[in-house]
This record gives C-alpha cells, sequence and structure tokens, in this order.
C-alpha cells in the first residue's frame, strides 16, 4: 500500500510514502509523521493507493497521529479548490484549516482556563417580527435543506440578527449545524452573547484573542459535536462541524474577511464554496453590500432580499453635512470640532446621553513638518511618515514599529520651526478633555487595544454608560448596539476617499453608513455631523440620504468604465527586495511572459511602485492582472515563478482578488 501525503510548503507536489509493518490501516484525511529532506514534517493523507508498486528509495511514514481523519471530503475538496483558486500548494490550503496544534503534530492539551461568555439579559428578544423581517424569514426558511445564496441587505437597525437567530433555530430543530461569521473581534463577545440568550450554550466561538489552547477546545466541541454552532472572524468558516444546514456572514461587505498570508482567501468566497458541496443556503447580510454581491444580486446569482426600515419604527438617523472649506480654522480644535458638532456635543452631553465620533487615523498627530524648509519626519525603513504618539512621546512607524524620539530642531535645516500636523484618535481626544473637561472621553482603536482585555473593558464601560464619549477608528463602525448613542461625528469624511484604490468610494460610504447607524437605536432619533471637504462628490451626498441604490449605480458605472471588478478580476502580484533594480527586473519579465501566453486574455498595469514604496528596508513594485479566468492566470504564474513564489532572487507575493492595490 502507498499513500499520498502533502505538507504545509510551498510545493506543488503529492510525495508517496510506504506504510511501515507495525501501522496496518490509513485513512484518508488523517495526519502523519513522515521524514522529508533532512527533517520529520507533519503531513495529510490525501490519497491511498491499495494497489500501489514500490520503488527504490521509498520511505516508511514514521508515525499515524490519528485514529479517526481529521478532514472529511468536504473539506478536502475545499482545500483543493482553494489552492487552484488563490495560489497556494494543497498542504498550505489544508493547513489554513488546521488548528495551529494539530499543525504541530500533537494530538491535543486543555487550556488553563476555558473561554466563558455570558448571555446578554438585558437584551430583550422581539416577540413579533416586522412584516419585512416576516417575508425574509419565510423566503429562507423555504430553501433549507438545498443550496440557495441570499443577500440581505437591511439598513443598520433593520433586525437581520433576529432573521440569523430565527433560521438557525430552524435548523438546529432539523438536527443540523451552523455557521456565523462576523467581521471584527470587537463584534464577537456582542453577537455571542445573544445568540445565547437565544440559542443556549451550545455555542463555540472561534477567534483570535483566544489562547491556542482555548480555541482548541473550543474547535474539539465542534468536531466532536458537543457544540453545533460556531461563531467567530474570518478562520471560523472552516469549522469542523458536519451536516451543515446553514452559513451567515454579517456585514459581508468588510475587508477583514479577506487573508493576508498564503492562501489569501476571502472568507465570502469559501463560504459559498462551502455551501454548494453542503447543500444549504448562505446568507450574506449588510447594510452596504460589497459591489460585487450586489452585482450578483442585480444578475439573479444571489437572492436580493430586504430590510428596509429599522423595527420599532425608529427612525434613520438627521444627517448634517459641514463643508470644511466654509469654516474658519484659528485653532485644532476648530479643525476638530465645527460649530454644528460642537453645538450637537453639548446638546447631548446635557441630557446626559453618549456620542462616537468617528477618525479613520490614530496617533496624536500625522506627520511632523518643518516650516522653514519644507522636511517631513520620515521612517528610516519605509517610505512613509512617522506619526506622533502623545502617551509615549515618540514618534512611529505604523508599519514597521519603528521609532524615534521628537526632534527639538529640524534634521535638515537645523531650525526650530518644527510643528506638528494633521489629526489622529489620540488628537481628538486630547481636544475633547479641553473642551469638554467633564465628559469622560475613551478611545478605541488598535493603539488602545494592544493591551489584553481591554477591548471588552472599553465596550462594556460604554454600554454601561461610564463613558460619554467614544472616539475611534473603524472598529467603532462595526455593528454595535449602543442604545444611548445620540450622535455620531465623522471627524474627517474625505481619509478613505483620498486613498489610492479603486474601491475607496465603496469604503468611504460603507464605513460613513455604517457608523452613522450606531447613532438613534434607542427612544430618540440620533444625529450625525460629517465633516468634509467634498460634500458635493456623490459617495458622500448618497451616504447623507442612506441611498445605497443611488450610490451603486453611479459606482457600477465608473467600474465598468475602468473594466475593475465586478467586470474582471484581480491578481495583484507584488515584488520585494532591497535592490529596487532586481524588483523592477523581475516584475517587467513576469509582465512580458504573461503578454506573451495570455495575450488579449489578460489586461497587464504595471510594473509600478506599491503606493509605500519601501517598507522595512525592503522595495516593494506591483504588477496588476485583469482577468476573466484566475485559475488559468494563476497557472501560468506558477509556471513562471513556482510555489516557493521566488523570481531570480525576489521574493513574489501573489494575491487573487486583493482588497489593497
Amino acid at each position: 500500500m502507498l499513500i499520498n501525503v502533502v505538507f504545509g510548503l510551498a510545493v506543488d507536489r503529492v510525495f508517496s510514502y510506504s506504510l511501515p509493518s507495525g501501522i496496518s490501516k490509513v485513512e484518508i484525511g488523517s495526519r502523519v509523521k513522515a521524514p522529508f529532506r533532512n527533517s520529520i514534517k507533519v503531513g495529510y493523507v490525501v490519497g491511498i493507493n491499495e494497489d500501489g508498486k514500490s520503488f527504490p528509495g521509498l520511505k516508511d511514514i514514521l508515525e499515524l497521529l490519528d485514529d479517526k481523519p481529521l478532514l472529511n471530503e468536504e473539506m478536502l475538496q475545499l482545500s483543493k479548490w482553494i489552492s487552484s483558486y488563490y495560489y497556494s500548494s494543497w498542504g498550505e490550503a489544508i493547513e489554513a484549516i488546521v488548528p495551529s496544534i494539530l499543525r504541530k503534530g500533537r494530538e491535543s492539551y486543555g487550556p488553563r482556563k476555558d473561554y466563558l461568555s455570558l448571555a446578554d439579559d438585558s437584551f430583550i428578544r422581539p416577540t413579533v417580527l416586522t412584516k419585512d423581517q416576516e417575508e425574509v424569514l419565510k423566503t429562507i426558511n423555504r430553501t433549507l435543506g438545498s443550496f440557495s445564496s441570499f443577500l440581505l441587505h437591511g439598513v443598520t437597525g433593520s433586525g437581520k440578527t433576529e432573521v440569523y437567530i430565527r433560521v438557525i433555530e430552524e435548523v438546529l430543530k432539523r438536527g443540523q449545524s451552523a455557521i456565523v461569521l462576523v467581521p471584527e473581534i470587537a463584534l464577537t463577545p456582542q453577537t455571542i452573547s445573544r445568540f445565547k440568550k437565544c440559542l443556549g450554550d451550545k455555542i463555540s466561538v472561534l477567534h483570535s484573542r483566544l489562547t491556542e489552547a482555548q480555541r482548541f477546545k473550543e474547535w474539539e466541541k465542534l468536531k466532536d459535536e458537543t457544540n453545533r454552532v460556531s461563531i467567530g472572524t474570518r478562520s471560523a468558516v472552516f469549522a469542523p462541524l458536519e451536516n451543515i444546514g446553514l452559513i451567515v456572514i454579517d456585514e459581508e461587505h468588510d475587508s477583514s474577511y479577506k487573508q493576508n498570508e498564503t492562501p489569501r482567501y476571502h472568507a465570502r468566497e469559501v463560504a459559498l464554496k462551502r455551501a454548494q458541496i453542503n447543500g444549504c443556503p448562505l446568507i450574506l447580510g449588510s447594510a452596504t453590500p460589497a459591489l460585487e454581491s450586489y452585482y450578483k444580486a442585480q444578475r439573479g446569482e444571489h437572492i436580493l432580499l430586504r430590510l428596509p426600515e429599522r423595527v420599532k419604527e425608529q427612525s434613520l438617523p438627521l444627517v448634517g453635512v459641514v463643508d470644511l472649506k466654509t469654516v474658519k480654522k484659528k485653532s485644532m480644535a476648530d479643525m476638530i470640532f465645527t460649530p454644528p458638532l460642537k453645538s450637537k456635543l453639548e446638546e447631548v452631553l446635557s441630557r446626559d446621553m453618549q456620542a462616537i465620533l468617528f477618525l479613520n487615523r490614530r496617533g496624536f498627530s500625522t506627520f511632523i513638518y518643518c516650516q522653514n524648509c519644507g522636511y517631513v519626519v520620515k521612517c528610516r525603513r519605509c517610505d512613509i511618515t512617522l506619526t506622533y504618539h502623545m502617551k509615549t512621546k515618540d514618534l512611529i512607524c505604523h508599519y514597521c514599529n519603528y521609532r524615534s524620539d521628537l526632534p527639538e530642531l529640524c534634521p535638515q535645516c537645523r531650525n526650530k520651526y518644527l510643528s506638528l500636523r494633521g489629526i489622529g484618535t489620540q488628537r481628538v481626544v486630547s481636544e475633547l478633555h479641553k473642551l469638554f473637561p467633564s465628559a469622560r472621553a475613551e478611545r478605541l482603536d488598535s493603539d488602545s487595544l494592544a493591551e489584553k482585555g481591554k477591548l471588552d473593558d472599553i465596550i462594556s464601560r460604554f454600554r454601561e454608560r461610564k463613558i460619554d464619549i467614544l472616539v475611534g477608528t473603524q472598529i467603532v463602525a462595526k455593528g454595535h448596539d449602543f442604545p444611548h448613542v445620540e450622535l455620531v461625528g465623522v471627524i474627517l469624511a474625505d481619509l478613505s476617499l483620498n486613498i489610492l484604490d479603486f474601491r475607496s468610494g465603496e469604503k468611504t460610504f460603507s464605513l460613513i453608513t455604517q457608523v452613522a447607524g450606531r447613532s438613534g437605536r434607542g427612544d430618540n432619533r440620533g444625529s450625525v455631523v460629517i465633516q468634509t471637504y467634498n460634500p458635493e462628490h456623490f459617495t458622500i451626498k448618497t451616504s447623507v440620504d442612506h441611498d445605497y441604490e443611488s450610490f451603486y449605480a453611479q459606482e457600477i458605472k465608473r467600474r465598468e468604465e475602468i473594466g475593475f471588478p465586478p467586470f474582471s478580476e484581480l491578481i495583484k502580484i507584488e515584488f520585494r527586495h532591497k535592490d529596487e533594480r532586481k524588483v523592477k527586473s523581475a516584475a517587467e519579465k513576469v509582465k512580458a511572459k504573461l503578454i506573451e501566453s495570455l495575450g488579449s486574455v489578460v489586461d497587464v498595469l504595471g510594473p509600478a511602485p506599491s503606493p509605500v514604496k519601501k517598507k522595512k528596508d525592503v522595495y516593494r513594485w506591483n504588477l496588476i492582472s485583469k482577468t476573466k479566468n484566475v485559475e488559468q492566470t494563476s497557472r501560468l504564474l506558477y509556471n513562471i515563478i513556482g510555489y516557493n513564489r521566488c523570481l531570480d532572487g525576489v521574493n513574489v507575493i501573489v494575491d487573487v482578488n486583493p482588497y489593497e492595490l
């Protein structure tokens, strides 16, 4: 008997081994330890040849690690598809599915402390659904037991979560299991506590804030069917459930569903494939659907369902726009808090209600500028300005974490005319304390969450009204339900609009709409103040009106004109090396071979420097391939580059349908 094994390596090969006399039976999907070159590695059995003929030099496996298969036929099929679509080896795709403990060859170990989450007793489930919710629920329930994909387009606060819960209840009654994906760890505690209140304890949580052991414990509960509902972030799409009856992706538009390490999969596309394999419905839910998802719904590839109104007859918040070009700015406080925003803040605080201020930029000041010679302090290792952080009094690079003291003199002209320019979340909080000294303000961004447990602490204190104003980056825009928030202020709406990215309009519309949706979810109607230098831009105007359809109509026309997704698929090929000449040469070589082999089938843009040309002393250049056939183009790239992703000493990263160019 010969067994075929793959390893979690960048090698596009299946390796054959023989069985030693001590092992009589091996099943497909099991882990083995096997000699590989000069080491011993954990591999995965993907095939067995009962009549295989031995040949000289064939090695025995050393150890069988699993009594029964770790991977079922479905997961092997899914991993094979991931490897062919997302440019990775089969073994690398399998290792995206398998918990890290098992990848190391261990069988298990228990956590010192179990992951505990409590039911949200303050959450009151509606006894009666709205008419729209009833219609949506009936439509989905009719498809249980077969594959269908739904795009649930519901405004913020329209009760999408209640629809998910009721469909899951029906799935569990049928003896089946369910997967629910949420975009951010920030959302997981709230989502889990609500699901626990409604569905009991048969829920496992999978996200990166758990310890390795806790995560494995949750995984085991799903594998042995102790729990039948998996809730988590991106990688929870691989939950080891059998007999799946439903997959839900909440906030399906969110970019965090895209993996930034090999294999660079998108959880939405993997979930769609998994739902097809299992013959079960997939629900994609969002107030601001991804353009690709809405396009597919328009073409009939997804069934479009709508929840156009908030529950409890709540009105969407009133939105006001402030044109920053017309505001007189004598100080930084005037720049951050225009008169309309300041007035609204005073009103909300006087009534003991809460506010959220959104600025998608962390730090105190975004760059240090010399007023005499124009010098800007940059990272020595990356082509990017250093950001000043007030708490540590450091200049920090947000790419490589390089730190520097704040210089007293300009390094270039030796003058003292250095000024702090730009604003980040730290600066907003600092100015808030000066303007409203009695208000309790807190920051919620990746800097403030470095300390373990800080996230849950801030969210809990805000929910308990121990914080009056929450200042944050995009984390605050994600699906939270705070009933006492009556004001959302968008400090500078143009930040994401001005980035070099064909998705910048979509990201801006989504962020503004989502963060605005945190306002007015209680008894009183909420308000939103949007500060912008581009009040006439269609992205800003449609987000003010909560008008997704108008935004989509204008944005899809623009995408069609430039031939970008959803009218093509993109492959970003990034070249990295310390020698910029080598980087450019390798990129030009790959472009020539792509055009020579595929010609009119592929449109290759570049090579051009990445938006941040140098990070950690390494130069980066990109090619962008627009194609109608990803797998064909990926195969050709494999023939040129190989899965070791190196060409002439230059590191090459291939990213299918990237979220950042």
